[in-house]
């Protein structure tokens, strides 16, 4: 940029705000905020089912990896010990997964209609 460039750029920008968006930027943040505010995908009008495969999938197996966890840290007291450690944590993650199930149950009912 020559000298007279910059001072012609200097003279158009006298009193601008060296902070400010440009106009373009502003649409791109309203736009962004109304995207914020519409819902992300509509709400389910379907009937609750407390089994589902996934729910099956999820409760089975974080009771195996808990029971496995539980057995692996209970291991150098012994076998039985163990077994019972692993067992117990499995049961506390199964009762905590259906416990879970049934608050969404009973809240899928005081959804207001749509």
């Amino acid at each position: 940029m020559s000298r007279a460039e910059r001072r012609a750029y200097k003279r158009m920008m006298k009193n601008q705000d060296p902070y400010a968006l440009p106009a373009s930027a502003s649409s791109g943040a309203r736009a962004r905020a109304a995207a914020r505010s519409r819902p992300r995908r509509p709400q389910g009008s379907g009937e609750f089912v407390f089994l589902t495969a996934r729910f099956l999938a999820w409760a089975i197996g974080g009771t195996l990896l808990v029971g496995l966890i539980g057995f692996s840290i209970a291991w150098p007291n012994g076998l039985s010990g163990a077994l019972y450690a692993g067992l117990v944590a499995a049961a506390g993650w199964a009762v905590l997964a259906i416990g879970f199930r049934l608050l969404q149950r009973r809240l899928a009912g005081r959804r207001p209609p749509r």
